[in-house]
Order: structure tokens, then C-alpha cells, then sequence
């Protein structure tokens, strides 16, 4: 199990603290491709959001069984 955290950062928004939980580790530019705006009809672009102080750590298996009930 991987923690990973870091901050996110959208167009004319505020920054935000975001913390997600993963069986498999992830990077992150497919953590940022997750977290942005899918195209919709009508809309020109999609809301791209950047990530700031990213971490993903791997957790000890002692501390998975506090994250997994």
C-alpha cells in the first residue's frame, strides 16, 4: 500500500492538501493526469491542475492494516 500526498494547484483556485491511499505506486504526472478536468462537448480546454511537494511513500505493513478497515 502507497501513501501519497501532495498539494494541488488549479487555475484560479486555491491550493489544496490532498492525500490518496494506492495499491500500486504511482508518479506524478499520472497522478496530475488523474486529477484533471476531462474534455466535455462545448468546453475549448480541460482544467489542468499541477502538483506541488508531491510524496508517495510506500507504507509499512503495520500501518496498512489502520488504512484498510
Amino acid at each position: 500500500m502507497y501513501k501519497i500526498t501532495a498539494t494541488i494547484e488549479k487555475e484560479g483556485g486555491t491550493s489544496t492538501n490532498w492525500t490518496r491511499y494506492s495499491k500500486s505506486k504511482l508518479t506524478k504526472s499520472e497522478c496530475e493526469k488523474m486529477l484533471s478536468g476531462k474534455k466535455e462537448a462545448g468546453v475549448s480546454r480541460e482544467q489542468k491542475v499541477k502538483l506541488i511537494n508531491f510524496n508517495c511513500e510506500k507504507l509499512q505493513s503495520s500501518r496498512i492494516a489502520l488504512y484498510s478497515n
